[in-house]
């Protein structure tokens, strides 16, 4: 009916059957998606406005007069207008596309617009992977101001790597290198260690313009713990021109909130504090709303918009000194909005849209789901006699018994017995028919539902199996999830001796 593209289209199965009509339009469905990803995977695109706006008149205006006046201005839109002043607009916008299998280009194209006075330049940049050990790039801007960068990576080995960059933009003196070497120190910890060269001469090569030059040498030490549902970073640095310690913070909360808190403090640019937070609007999309404070900086409130690679942020300078008013209403009256709104509207309206799904899935597959419940009861018989020799054999010799495995929603409902729950099924009889010479092995990545004997009493929630099982006299108890494999014994399953 579709030819030989439909040879080659990926069909979920599934217990409901499908009219012509609706094979034809999910036919046509996954065709233009796998045409829209191809058109992405050969273009990657990414863009990035910022417009920095300086709003300090509006919450404090210099003129007392003014002040008296229009006490309550801020609530004034044409007000806010007239003194809003734009500091700063830069653009960026970058596309890569596939050369070879180990060749990738870039271009970026950058301007900016600061005060009236603007500038711009277009870099491109080309890559190439040598090895899956070994990558490069080297990148040139078009314009003037001409710069030359390039950029290496080695991979010692699974756990330590090497990265050397530098960029020159002028051919009297040496090019400014930075060498960053990195190592796996734990399960979710990742040490660093760069050398910035800064501005150096080699003989008479660079000798005129050292001194002239902004950038200076620096060493830097970090570390970075990236774990399930937070991460930080610990970074010290020590140069000719700063010294400066930061650490980062992020957590995640409700599931679709990232909360970010970092601060730094430094020699140049004194103490400075930001807090972050961040929610998923859709699918691709992210809103994130900052506040900085700073001292010698003022307060600065953040606002930003991303979707796929297209990033929007609109910074606000709203007081040039520091004010623990603006700072105190800027994060508590937020983060109290928020927490409402997550807890009073939008987490029962979640909850309420889930229940209403599942209970229209199960409806939908209730048919299929009540026959998958009378084969597993089925095989469960057919097995029962087979399983009560396996079990005499194996207490004979204090070997592996089960004594009771459950599959189905068991995280739900603690307080319930689970024999009088009604989302979770009986398996000890098929669990103990896969024990062979008192070992248990269940292989992972696909869903247990699919063992003889198991079904979905739960379907379209996550489930886990739980089993309390006796080997060598001992007790012992597991719960995996539903695509984790599972092996017994273990000592650490043990939970009594008996």
């Amino acid at each position: 009916m579709f030819g030989e593209e439909g040879l080659s289209t990926s069909w979920e199965v599934g217990p409901r059957l499908k009219t012509p009509q609706e094979l034809r339009e999910e036919f046509e469905r996954q065709a233009s998606l796998k045409r829209q990803q191809e058109v992405e995977n050969m273009v990657k695109a990414k863009g990035d406005l910022q417009l920095i706006i300086d709003a300090t008149q509006v919450f404090d205006p210099y003129d007392s007069r003014s002040r008296q006046s229009n006490r309550f201005s801020i609530l004034n839109i044409q007000n806010i207008f007239e003194n809003a002043e734009v500091k700063q607009l830069s653009m960026k916008h970058s596309f890569e596309t596939q050369l070879r299998p180990q060749t990738q280009a870039v271009v970026v194209g950058q301007t900016i617009l600061r005060n009236g006075i603007g500038g711009g330049n277009i870099i491109g940049t080309l890559r190439h992977s040598f090895s899956p050990k070994v990558w490069a790039e080297v990148g040139s801007s078009i314009v003037q101001p001409r710069i030359v960068t390039a950029k290496a990576s080695y991979s010692i080995d699974a756990d330590s790597f090497v990265i050397v960059s530098g960029h020159i933009d002028s051919i009297y003196s040496p090019p400014n290198l930075v060498f960053t070497g990195g190592r796996v120190l734990g399960k979710n910890v990742t040490g660093y260690l760069t050398y910035k060269t800064g501005a150096w001469s080699l003989g008479p090569w660079g000798k005129h313009g050292l001194y002239s030059r902004r950038e200076k040498s620096a060493v830097a030490i970090s570390i970075n713990g990236s774990f399930e549902r937070s991460g930080y970073n610990f970074e010290i640095q020590t140069g000719l021109a700063q010294i400066y310690i930061s650490f980062n913070y992020n957590h995640k909360l409700f599931n679709d909130y990232l909360v970010k808190t970092s601060a730094t403090l430094s020699t140049s640019s004194g103490l400075t504090a930001v807090l972050l937070g961040e929610r998923k609007v859709t699918e691709y999309t992210k809103a994130s709303f900052a506040i900085e404070c700073g001292i010698p900086h003022g307060v600065t409130f953040k606002c930003r918009l991303s979707r796929l690679g297209q990033r929007i942020t609109i910074p606000i300078l709203i007081s040039p000194e520091f004010n623990y008013k603006i700072i105190l209403w800027g994060t508590i009256l937020p983060i109290i909005t928020i927490t409402a709104v997550e807890q009073i509207i939008l987490m029962p309206r979640r909850q309420k849209k889930k229940a209403e799904k599942l209970a229209a899935l199960r409806e939908l597959h209730a048919e299929y789901i009540e026959n998958r419940k009378k084969e597993a009861i089925e095989a469960i018989r057919l097995l029962l006699p087979s399983v009560e020799r396996k079990i005499e054999t194996e207490k004979v010799k204090d070997g592996l018994v089960i004594l009771e495995a459950w599959y189905g929603n068991i995280s739900s409902l603690r307080d319930v017995p689970l024999n009088e729950k009604k989302d979770v099924a009986d398996v000890r009889v098929p669990v103990q028919a896969l024990v062979h010479d008192s070992q248990l092995t269940i292989p992972g990545g696909y869903s247990k539902s699919n063992i003889m004997g198991f079904y979905d009493p739960c379907m379209g929630e996550p489930k886990q199996l739980k089993i309390k099982y006796q080997f060598q006299r001992k007790f012992h108890e597991v719960i995996v999830d539903d695509t984790a494999p599972v092996a017994c014994p273990l000592r650490s399953h043990i939970i009594s001796i008996h």
